[in-house]
């Protein structure tokens, strides 16, 4: 039995959970997001001497995970020429919680429509953020970026936003302070 190495060990035990929250998100079935993130670690594990030695290991991994779960979507004929968010638009917060579902319905619709449009750092972003509620500082190590640059991107993709969804809306469940 081979024994893995402890900073492997806590990598996975870190990371693992929120990349399959990630995955779900796009390929809206828990099974299939445990098996694309699975793979996606057994391929860090054998190169992980490699990754540990790159400039950063984080964004090593996150670039991994993308790739895993494009592939994934793809195997199982999902329309991801990006990936495809519009699903998770049955499933968020907010229709969890309305009282008028097909109004609420219709304007997640039109706000994953709208993320499709932005770039995929900022879809990234938002979509650890805001649609799986993943703490700012939590999506910077995540991702192997600052929590600065986090800020940053939710600030752009949301005057973006603001541009194609109109200037008085918000992410749903976004304050006015990015960094919440």
């Amino acid at each position: 039995m081979t024994h893995l190495r402890p900073d492997f060990v806590d990598f996975h035990q870190t990371h693992r959970p929120i990349y399959v929250r990630y995955a779900e998100s796009f390929l809206h079935n828990r099974t299939d997001a445990e098996e694309a993130i699975d793979d996606a670690m057994e391929h860090l594990l054998r190169r992980w001497d490699m990754v540990q030695a790159g400039e950063n290991p984080t964004a090593y991994a996150w670039g991994v995970v993308k790739n895993k779960v494009r592939d994934y979507g793809r195997a199982k004929r999902r329309r991801l020429p990006t990936i495809s968010i519009e699903p998770a638009a049955f499933d968020t917060v907010a229709l969890r919680h309305t009282s008028d579902p097909i109004h609420q319905l219709i304007e997640s619709l039109a706000l994953f429509w709208a993320l499709e449009t932005l770039t995929e750092r900022q879809r990234d972003v938002l979509v650890l953020r805001y649609l799986q509620d993943v703490p700012p500082a939590i999506v910077a190590e995540t991702l192997g970026i600052t929590q600065a640059t986090v800020r940053s991107t939710i600030r752009h993709a949301c005057a973006r936003l603001r541009q194609i969804y109109g200037p008085d809306r918000i992410m749903e469940g976004q304050t006015d302070d990015p960094a919440h």
